[in-house]
């Protein structure tokens, strides 16, 4: 059964189709995620963006760091 079509515009770009955005709740603050199944089906995702102020506090170390210690750790 087909929920929903979208066409296809210049520049490949197309529409995701408001039945689609309503069931998956989605807004313009995610990102759509493209693969292709061991099948060989297209499958998308829809994922929330990320930004800094999302990931801040995400992660903890048990050692205290700073910037420069880790860009220096990184060329060790």
């Amino acid at each position: 059964m087909v929920l929903a079509t979208s066409k296809i515009y210049g520049n490949f770009q197309t529409s995701i189709p408001k039945e689609i955005r309503k069931q998956c709740n989605i807004d313009k603050d995610y990102i759509i995620e493209w693969d292709i199944t061991e099948e060989g089906k297209p499958e998308i995702n829809f994922r929330k963006k990320r930004n800094f102020k999302n990931l801040v506090g995400a992660f903890h170390l048990d050692e205290e760091t700073n910037s420069v210690e880790l860009k220096r750790r990184l060329y060790q």
